[in-house]
Protein backbone atom coordinates (compact mmCIF):
# COMPACT_ATOMS: atom_id res chain seq x y z
CA UNK A 1 0.00 0.00 0.00
CA UNK A 2 2.67 2.71 1.32
CA UNK A 3 4.19 1.63 -2.36
CA UNK A 4 1.19 2.87 -4.00
CA UNK A 5 0.74 5.77 -2.68
CA UNK A 6 4.64 6.42 -4.03
CA UNK A 7 3.53 5.81 -7.28
CA UNK A 8 0.74 8.38 -7.19
CA UNK A 9 2.63 11.27 -5.41
CA UNK A 10 5.18 10.93 -7.74
CA UNK A 11 2.87 10.61 -10.94
CA UNK A 12 1.23 13.85 -10.26
CA UNK A 13 4.50 15.56 -9.16
CA UNK A 14 6.06 14.83 -12.48
CA UNK A 15 2.67 15.58 -14.74
CA UNK A 16 2.24 18.85 -12.97
CA UNK A 17 5.64 20.28 -11.00
CA UNK A 18 7.41 20.90 -14.53
CA UNK A 19 4.47 23.93 -15.63
CA UNK A 20 5.53 27.09 -15.23
CA UNK A 21 3.29 29.28 -12.89
CA UNK A 22 3.12 31.99 -15.00
CA UNK A 23 1.91 29.85 -17.47
CA UNK A 24 -0.94 28.37 -15.81
CA UNK A 25 -3.60 28.66 -13.07
CA UNK A 26 -3.17 28.46 -9.84
CA UNK A 27 -4.71 25.72 -9.00
CA UNK A 28 -2.01 23.75 -10.89
CA UNK A 29 0.93 25.65 -9.43
CA UNK A 30 -0.49 24.53 -6.02
CA UNK A 31 -1.57 20.77 -7.16
CA UNK A 32 1.87 18.93 -5.80
CA UNK A 33 1.27 18.68 -1.72
CA UNK A 34 2.72 17.09 1.22
CA UNK A 35 0.43 13.93 1.70
CA UNK A 36 0.00 11.81 -1.74
CA UNK A 37 -3.50 11.79 -3.13
CA UNK A 38 -5.96 8.85 -2.09
CA UNK A 39 -7.99 7.20 -3.98
CA UNK A 40 -10.85 4.79 -2.71
CA UNK A 41 -10.63 1.33 -2.65
CA UNK A 42 -6.92 1.14 -4.70
CA UNK A 43 -6.71 -2.55 -4.85
CA UNK A 44 -10.20 -2.48 -6.30
CA UNK A 45 -9.26 -0.27 -8.84
CA UNK A 46 -5.73 -1.40 -10.19
CA UNK A 47 -7.53 -4.72 -10.86
CA UNK A 48 -11.03 -4.08 -11.97
CA UNK A 49 -10.67 -4.63 -15.37
CA UNK A 50 -9.85 -8.50 -16.25
CA UNK A 51 -8.18 -9.69 -19.08
CA UNK A 52 -11.33 -11.24 -19.73
CA UNK A 53 -13.14 -8.52 -19.88
CA UNK A 54 -10.87 -6.36 -21.37
CA UNK A 55 -10.87 -8.58 -24.16
CA UNK A 56 -14.52 -8.37 -24.85
CA UNK A 57 -14.26 -4.34 -24.58
CA UNK A 58 -11.27 -4.52 -27.12
CA UNK A 59 -13.89 -7.29 -29.56
CA UNK A 60 -16.39 -4.42 -29.27
CA UNK A 61 -14.00 -1.98 -30.46
CA UNK A 62 -12.52 -3.86 -33.61
CA UNK A 63 -16.12 -4.70 -34.68
CA UNK A 64 -17.23 -1.30 -34.06
CA UNK A 65 -14.04 0.23 -35.79
CA UNK A 66 -14.23 -1.94 -39.12
CA UNK A 67 -18.15 -1.34 -39.43
CA UNK A 68 -17.64 1.00 -41.94
CA UNK A 69 -16.44 -1.77 -44.58
CA UNK A 70 -19.64 -3.73 -44.48
CA UNK A 71 -22.82 -1.43 -45.00
CA UNK A 72 -23.95 -0.39 -47.79
CA UNK A 73 -25.87 2.97 -47.93
CA UNK A 74 -24.71 6.08 -45.30
CA UNK A 75 -25.49 5.53 -41.37
CA UNK A 76 -24.97 8.64 -40.36
CA UNK A 77 -24.13 11.14 -43.41
CA UNK A 78 -27.73 10.70 -43.99
CA UNK A 79 -29.07 13.23 -47.65
CA UNK A 80 -31.15 15.54 -44.71
CA UNK A 81 -27.93 15.74 -42.32
CA UNK A 82 -25.57 16.39 -45.51
CA UNK A 83 -28.38 18.86 -47.02
CA UNK A 84 -28.44 20.40 -43.34
CA UNK A 85 -25.24 21.79 -43.53
CA UNK A 86 -25.05 23.67 -46.01
CA UNK A 87 -28.30 25.30 -44.63
CA UNK A 88 -26.59 25.77 -41.22
CA UNK A 89 -23.84 28.24 -42.44
CA UNK A 90 -26.11 29.86 -45.41
CA UNK A 91 -28.08 31.37 -42.43
CA UNK A 92 -24.72 32.54 -40.58
CA UNK A 93 -21.82 33.11 -43.26
CA UNK A 94 -19.39 33.99 -41.00
CA UNK A 95 -15.62 35.00 -41.57
CA UNK A 96 -12.76 33.34 -43.60
CA UNK A 97 -8.65 33.44 -42.25
CA UNK A 98 -8.79 37.03 -43.84
CA UNK A 99 -11.02 37.97 -41.22
CA UNK A 100 -13.32 38.84 -44.00
CA UNK A 101 -16.79 38.23 -44.48
CA UNK A 102 -17.74 35.41 -46.26
CA UNK A 103 -20.17 36.31 -49.01
CA UNK A 104 -23.18 34.31 -50.73
CA UNK A 105 -21.26 33.04 -54.06
CA UNK A 106 -18.73 31.67 -51.79
CA UNK A 107 -21.06 28.95 -50.28
CA UNK A 108 -22.77 29.09 -53.54
CA UNK A 109 -19.56 27.68 -55.16
CA UNK A 110 -19.24 24.90 -52.88
CA UNK A 111 -22.70 23.58 -53.02
CA UNK A 112 -22.51 23.90 -56.91
CA UNK A 113 -19.06 21.71 -56.36
CA UNK A 114 -20.75 19.12 -53.55
CA UNK A 115 -23.18 18.37 -56.55
CA UNK A 116 -25.50 16.92 -54.31
CA UNK A 117 -28.57 16.27 -56.60
CA UNK A 118 -27.39 12.36 -57.23
CA UNK A 119 -26.21 12.32 -53.70
CA UNK A 120 -25.26 9.54 -52.70
CA UNK A 121 -22.96 8.53 -56.09
CA UNK A 122 -20.04 6.57 -54.96
CA UNK A 123 -20.76 3.91 -52.35
CA UNK A 124 -17.45 1.75 -51.87
CA UNK A 125 -15.40 1.15 -48.77
CA UNK A 126 -11.79 2.90 -48.44
CA UNK A 127 -9.14 3.45 -46.11
CA UNK A 128 -7.02 6.72 -45.18
CA UNK A 129 -3.91 6.86 -46.25
CA UNK A 130 -2.69 10.30 -44.39
CA UNK A 131 -3.49 12.02 -41.45
CA UNK A 132 -6.44 14.08 -42.71
CA UNK A 133 -9.32 15.71 -41.76
CA UNK A 134 -13.12 15.97 -41.51
CA UNK A 135 -14.88 19.09 -43.10
CA UNK A 136 -18.39 19.96 -42.94
CA UNK A 137 -18.14 21.51 -46.03
CA UNK A 138 -15.81 20.60 -49.07
CA UNK A 139 -13.24 23.36 -48.18
CA UNK A 140 -9.56 23.59 -46.52
CA UNK A 141 -11.01 27.44 -45.91
CA UNK A 142 -12.14 28.47 -42.13
CA UNK A 143 -15.12 29.65 -41.21
CA UNK A 144 -14.90 31.87 -37.91
CA UNK A 145 -18.39 33.13 -36.26
CA UNK A 146 -16.20 36.57 -35.46
CA UNK A 147 -13.09 37.96 -37.07
CA UNK A 148 -11.81 37.79 -33.53
CA UNK A 149 -9.77 35.27 -31.94
CA UNK A 150 -10.99 33.45 -28.73
CA UNK A 151 -13.86 31.52 -28.86
CA UNK A 152 -15.91 33.18 -31.54
CA UNK A 153 -13.22 33.46 -33.93
CA UNK A 154 -9.55 31.46 -34.30
CA UNK A 155 -8.95 28.75 -33.32
CA UNK A 156 -12.50 27.29 -33.44
CA UNK A 157 -12.95 27.09 -36.73
CA UNK A 158 -16.66 25.92 -37.64
CA UNK A 159 -16.01 23.82 -40.91
CA UNK A 160 -13.30 21.71 -38.50
CA UNK A 161 -15.66 18.30 -37.55
CA UNK A 162 -12.40 15.93 -36.76
CA UNK A 163 -9.11 14.81 -37.39
CA UNK A 164 -8.59 11.20 -39.15
CA UNK A 165 -5.75 8.97 -38.57
CA UNK A 166 -3.83 7.51 -41.27
CA UNK A 167 -4.94 3.83 -41.86
CA UNK A 168 -8.85 4.63 -40.62
CA UNK A 169 -11.36 2.26 -42.14
CA UNK A 170 -14.11 4.44 -44.04
CA UNK A 171 -17.00 4.25 -46.24
CA UNK A 172 -16.96 7.20 -49.45
CA UNK A 173 -20.44 7.81 -50.48
CA UNK A 174 -20.24 10.59 -52.11
CA UNK A 175 -17.71 12.44 -54.70
CA UNK A 176 -17.71 16.28 -55.32
CA UNK A 177 -17.99 17.89 -59.41
CA UNK A 178 -14.31 18.38 -59.27
CA UNK A 179 -13.50 15.19 -57.97
CA UNK A 180 -11.27 16.35 -55.27
CA UNK A 181 -13.86 15.81 -52.62
CA UNK A 182 -15.04 12.25 -50.64
CA UNK A 183 -17.79 12.81 -48.03
CA UNK A 184 -16.98 10.11 -45.79
CA UNK A 185 -17.94 7.95 -42.89
CA UNK A 186 -16.11 7.14 -40.51
CA UNK A 187 -16.76 5.25 -37.00
CA UNK A 188 -16.94 7.88 -35.03
CA UNK A 189 -18.17 11.01 -37.70
CA UNK A 190 -18.94 11.64 -41.40
CA UNK A 191 -17.45 14.49 -43.25
CA UNK A 192 -15.91 15.97 -46.21
CA UNK A 193 -12.16 14.59 -46.78
CA UNK A 194 -9.69 15.19 -50.03
CA UNK A 195 -9.73 12.56 -52.55
CA UNK A 196 -5.95 12.04 -51.98
CA UNK A 197 -5.84 11.30 -48.48
CA UNK A 198 -7.80 7.83 -48.93
CA UNK A 199 -7.40 4.54 -51.08
CA UNK A 200 -10.24 2.32 -52.05
CA UNK A 201 -10.20 -1.52 -50.69
CA UNK A 202 -11.49 -4.51 -52.20
CA UNK A 203 -12.49 -7.90 -50.36
CA UNK A 204 -9.12 -9.37 -50.28
CA UNK A 205 -7.51 -6.61 -48.71
CA UNK A 206 -10.53 -5.97 -45.81
CA UNK A 207 -9.83 -9.84 -45.17
CA UNK A 208 -6.28 -9.79 -44.83
CA UNK A 209 -6.38 -6.46 -42.39
CA UNK A 210 -9.40 -7.72 -40.31
CA UNK A 211 -7.84 -11.17 -39.45
CA UNK A 212 -5.25 -9.68 -37.35
CA UNK A 213 -4.13 -8.84 -34.07
CA UNK A 214 -3.62 -5.00 -33.97
CA UNK A 215 -0.96 -2.56 -32.60
CA UNK A 216 -1.40 0.27 -30.61
CA UNK A 217 0.57 3.30 -30.98
CA UNK A 218 1.73 4.83 -27.45
CA UNK A 219 3.93 7.66 -28.21
CA UNK A 220 2.89 10.63 -30.22
CA UNK A 221 4.58 11.56 -33.43
CA UNK A 222 5.90 8.46 -34.13
CA UNK A 223 7.23 7.63 -37.51
CA UNK A 224 6.54 4.28 -39.29
CA UNK A 225 9.16 3.05 -41.53
CA UNK A 226 9.36 0.02 -44.30
CA UNK A 227 11.43 -2.45 -44.15
CA UNK A 228 13.84 -0.25 -45.91
CA UNK A 229 14.27 2.07 -43.21
CA UNK A 230 12.24 4.93 -45.54
CA UNK A 231 9.35 7.07 -44.05
CA UNK A 232 5.90 5.96 -44.89
CA UNK A 233 3.87 8.08 -42.32
CA UNK A 234 3.51 9.71 -38.55
CA UNK A 235 1.42 8.00 -36.05
CA UNK A 236 0.32 9.61 -32.99
CA UNK A 237 -1.08 7.78 -29.87
CA UNK A 238 -4.20 5.86 -30.14
CA UNK A 239 -3.69 4.89 -33.51
CA UNK A 240 -4.37 1.25 -34.67
CA UNK A 241 -2.03 -0.83 -37.38
CA UNK A 242 -3.07 -5.01 -37.87
CA UNK A 243 0.28 -6.65 -36.15
CA UNK A 244 1.99 -9.11 -38.42
CA UNK A 245 4.50 -10.55 -35.83
CA UNK A 246 6.82 -9.68 -33.23
CA UNK A 247 10.59 -9.57 -33.94
CA UNK A 248 13.43 -8.94 -31.29
CA UNK A 249 13.72 -5.60 -32.79
CA UNK A 250 10.21 -4.44 -32.71
CA UNK A 251 6.96 -5.28 -34.21
CA UNK A 252 6.37 -5.65 -37.59
CA UNK A 253 2.89 -4.09 -38.97
CA UNK A 254 0.54 -3.95 -41.63
CA UNK A 255 0.39 -0.22 -43.81
CA UNK A 256 -2.01 0.94 -46.05
CA UNK A 257 -0.50 2.83 -49.17
CA UNK A 258 -2.24 3.96 -52.19
CA UNK A 259 -1.28 2.92 -55.76
CA UNK A 260 -1.11 4.91 -58.67
CA UNK A 261 -4.96 4.05 -59.27
CA UNK A 262 -5.88 5.40 -55.71
CA UNK A 263 -6.06 1.31 -54.92
CA UNK A 264 -4.83 0.25 -51.17
CA UNK A 265 -1.81 -1.65 -51.36
CA UNK A 266 -0.46 -3.45 -48.24
CA UNK A 267 3.46 -2.66 -47.05
CA UNK A 268 5.63 -4.56 -44.09
CA UNK A 269 6.44 -1.29 -41.62
CA UNK A 270 7.90 -2.11 -38.70
CA UNK A 271 7.28 -0.15 -35.27
CA UNK A 272 9.74 -0.39 -32.19
CA UNK A 273 8.53 -1.75 -28.89
CA UNK A 274 9.32 2.21 -27.18
CA UNK A 275 6.74 3.26 -29.51
CA UNK A 276 3.92 0.84 -29.26
CA UNK A 277 1.94 -2.03 -27.43
CA UNK A 278 -0.37 -5.21 -29.30
CA UNK A 279 -3.88 -4.20 -28.29
CA UNK A 280 -5.61 -3.90 -25.75
CA UNK A 281 -2.73 -3.56 -22.83
CA UNK A 282 -3.41 -4.11 -19.28
CA UNK A 283 -5.13 -1.40 -17.26
CA UNK A 284 -3.40 -0.64 -14.58
CA UNK A 285 -1.85 2.13 -12.73
CA UNK A 286 1.61 2.27 -14.41
CA UNK A 287 0.20 1.71 -18.22
CA UNK A 288 -2.83 4.76 -17.50
CA UNK A 289 0.07 7.11 -16.03
CA UNK A 290 2.69 6.17 -18.90
CA UNK A 291 -0.51 7.49 -21.26
CA UNK A 292 -1.50 10.11 -19.46
CA UNK A 293 2.33 11.79 -19.58
CA UNK A 294 2.39 11.18 -23.37
CA UNK A 295 -0.40 13.25 -23.50
CA UNK A 296 -0.16 15.77 -20.70
CA UNK A 297 1.04 19.72 -22.03
CA UNK A 298 -0.33 18.64 -25.61
CA UNK A 299 -1.17 21.83 -27.15
CA UNK A 300 -5.30 22.18 -27.58
CA UNK A 301 -6.22 21.43 -31.16
CA UNK A 302 -10.36 22.18 -31.51
CA UNK A 303 -11.24 19.19 -34.16
CA UNK A 304 -7.58 17.94 -34.05
CA UNK A 305 -6.47 21.08 -36.23
CA UNK A 306 -2.59 20.88 -36.65
CA UNK A 307 -2.15 17.51 -35.19
CA UNK A 308 -3.23 18.32 -31.55
CA UNK A 309 -6.09 17.32 -29.98
CA UNK A 310 -9.51 18.69 -28.30
CA UNK A 311 -11.01 17.51 -24.54
CA UNK A 312 -12.85 14.41 -26.22
CA UNK A 313 -10.28 13.32 -29.19
CA UNK A 314 -7.91 13.48 -25.54
CA UNK A 315 -10.13 10.96 -23.90
CA UNK A 316 -10.90 8.58 -26.87
CA UNK A 317 -7.16 8.31 -28.19
CA UNK A 318 -6.65 7.51 -24.00
CA UNK A 319 -9.20 4.59 -23.88
CA UNK A 320 -7.91 3.33 -27.57
CA UNK A 321 -4.92 0.95 -25.90
CA UNK A 322 -6.73 -0.43 -23.53
CA UNK A 323 -9.09 -1.55 -26.21
CA UNK A 324 -11.92 0.89 -25.01
CA UNK A 325 -13.88 2.59 -27.92
CA UNK A 326 -15.09 5.66 -27.26
CA UNK A 327 -17.36 8.15 -29.59
CA UNK A 328 -15.92 11.41 -30.83
CA UNK A 329 -18.30 13.98 -29.82
CA UNK A 330 -17.66 14.73 -25.77
CA UNK A 331 -21.73 14.48 -25.26
CA UNK A 332 -21.39 10.77 -27.22
CA UNK A 333 -18.74 9.41 -24.90
CA UNK A 334 -20.71 10.32 -21.47
CA UNK A 335 -24.08 9.46 -22.91
CA UNK A 336 -23.72 6.44 -25.01
CA UNK A 337 -21.29 4.00 -23.15
CA UNK A 338 -20.80 2.98 -20.00
CA UNK A 339 -23.06 4.39 -16.98
CA UNK A 340 -24.05 7.38 -17.23
CA UNK A 341 -24.92 9.33 -13.87
CA UNK A 342 -27.09 12.69 -13.68
CA UNK A 343 -25.46 15.16 -11.97
CA UNK A 344 -27.25 18.49 -12.74
CA UNK A 345 -29.70 20.28 -10.40
CA UNK A 346 -27.29 19.10 -7.63
CA UNK A 347 -25.55 21.84 -5.39
CA UNK A 348 -21.32 21.91 -6.04
CA UNK A 349 -20.70 19.69 -2.78
CA UNK A 350 -23.36 17.08 -3.64
CA UNK A 351 -21.41 16.71 -7.56
CA UNK A 352 -17.88 16.44 -5.94
CA UNK A 353 -19.29 14.04 -3.24
CA UNK A 354 -20.85 11.55 -5.81
CA UNK A 355 -18.05 11.33 -8.25
CA UNK A 356 -15.78 11.16 -4.92
CA UNK A 357 -18.05 7.73 -4.20
CA UNK A 358 -18.50 6.46 -7.26
CA UNK A 359 -16.02 7.66 -9.74
CA UNK A 360 -12.87 4.85 -10.71
CA UNK A 361 -9.62 6.67 -11.41
CA UNK A 362 -9.23 6.79 -15.16
CA UNK A 363 -12.15 5.24 -16.12
CA UNK A 364 -14.88 7.88 -15.68
CA UNK A 365 -15.67 10.29 -17.12
CA UNK A 366 -17.11 14.02 -16.20
CA UNK A 367 -18.73 15.82 -19.08
CA UNK A 368 -20.93 19.81 -19.65
CA UNK A 369 -21.81 20.95 -22.26
CA UNK A 370 -18.87 21.14 -24.75
CA UNK A 371 -16.36 19.69 -22.51
CA UNK A 372 -15.11 16.18 -21.63
CA UNK A 373 -12.69 15.76 -18.62
CA UNK A 374 -11.15 12.12 -17.49
CA UNK A 375 -11.23 11.36 -13.40
CA UNK A 376 -7.80 10.32 -12.22
CA UNK A 377 -8.38 10.02 -8.64
CA UNK A 378 -8.52 12.52 -5.32
CA UNK A 379 -5.86 14.85 -3.12
CA UNK A 380 -7.22 16.00 -0.10
CA UNK A 381 -11.19 15.66 -0.30
CA UNK A 382 -10.67 17.43 -4.03
CA UNK A 383 -11.72 15.23 -7.12
CA UNK A 384 -8.62 15.37 -9.90
CA UNK A 385 -9.11 15.92 -13.09
CA UNK A 386 -6.69 14.89 -16.12
CA UNK A 387 -8.14 17.18 -19.29
CA UNK A 388 -7.33 19.48 -22.61
CA UNK A 389 -8.88 22.80 -22.23
CA UNK A 390 -8.93 25.65 -23.97
CA UNK A 391 -9.52 28.37 -21.13
CA UNK A 392 -11.47 29.60 -18.34
CA UNK A 393 -13.81 32.22 -18.67
CA UNK A 394 -12.87 35.50 -16.53
CA UNK A 395 -14.65 38.70 -16.18
CA UNK A 396 -12.78 41.90 -15.20
CA UNK A 397 -13.19 44.86 -13.03
CA UNK A 398 -15.74 46.31 -15.50
CA UNK A 399 -17.71 42.97 -15.98
CA UNK A 400 -16.15 42.77 -19.13
CA UNK A 401 -15.70 39.01 -20.46
CA UNK A 402 -12.52 37.49 -21.43
CA UNK A 403 -10.84 33.97 -21.12
CA UNK A 404 -7.69 32.92 -18.87
CA UNK A 405 -6.12 30.71 -21.96
CA UNK A 406 -4.52 27.29 -20.60
CA UNK A 407 -4.60 25.36 -24.31
CA UNK A 408 -3.27 22.56 -23.42
CA UNK A 409 -3.87 19.02 -21.97
CA UNK A 410 -3.58 19.18 -17.61
CA UNK A 411 -4.10 18.11 -14.30
CA UNK A 412 -6.84 20.27 -12.21
CA UNK A 413 -9.14 20.03 -9.74
CA UNK A 414 -12.48 20.67 -10.33
CA UNK A 415 -12.13 24.52 -8.80
CA UNK A 416 -8.91 26.14 -10.74
CA UNK A 417 -8.81 29.82 -10.11
CA UNK A 418 -6.60 31.94 -12.07
CA UNK A 419 -3.82 34.16 -11.14
CA UNK A 420 -5.72 37.00 -10.97
CA UNK A 421 -8.74 35.60 -9.06
CA UNK A 422 -11.59 36.67 -11.36
CA UNK A 423 -13.04 33.63 -12.68
CA UNK A 424 -16.32 34.04 -13.82
CA UNK A 425 -18.40 32.13 -11.52
CA UNK A 426 -21.37 31.40 -13.39
CA UNK A 427 -19.32 29.90 -15.73
CA UNK A 428 -15.70 29.79 -15.14
CA UNK A 429 -15.92 27.00 -11.76
CA UNK A 430 -15.84 23.38 -13.43
CA UNK A 431 -18.11 21.83 -10.63
CA UNK A 432 -20.67 24.17 -10.72
CA UNK A 433 -20.83 23.61 -15.11
CA UNK A 434 -20.99 19.92 -15.01
CA UNK A 435 -23.59 17.73 -15.91
CA UNK A 436 -23.32 14.28 -15.46
CA UNK A 437 -20.69 11.26 -14.63
CA UNK A 438 -20.06 8.40 -16.61
CA UNK A 439 -18.06 5.20 -15.36
CA UNK A 440 -16.67 2.89 -18.10
CA UNK A 441 -17.77 -0.35 -16.66
CA UNK A 442 -17.07 -3.86 -18.20
CA UNK A 443 -21.11 -4.11 -18.53
CA UNK A 444 -21.30 -1.07 -20.79
CA UNK A 445 -23.75 -0.67 -23.38
CA UNK A 446 -23.07 -1.14 -26.91
CA UNK A 447 -22.47 1.93 -28.78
Amino acid sequence: MKKYYVFIFIFVFVLIGCFPRSEMTKDLGDLPQKHAPRHKKPEQVENFLTRQMQRQMDEDYNIIHFSLWHQKQPFHALPERVFADFKRFSKNLGYGENKIKHTSAWLNNLRQNASLDNYPNALYPAITTRNTNLRALPTQGVHFNSPDGDSSGWPFDNLQRSSVAANTPIFVCHISADKSWALVETSFAFGWMPVEDSARVDDAFIKRWESSRYVAITVNRTSILDTKGNFILKASLGHIFPLLRETPEGMEILVAVADEEGNAVIKRSFVSYQHSAVKPISFNYDNAAKIVSELRGETYGWGGLYGNRDCSAMTRDFFAPFGIWLPRHSADQVKEVGDYIELDGLTPEEKEKIILENGIPFLSLLWFRGHVMLYIGEQNGRALIFHNIWGLRIKDEGGVESKKIIGQAVITTLHPRCESDNIDQQQGCLLDRISAMNVLLPSMKSP
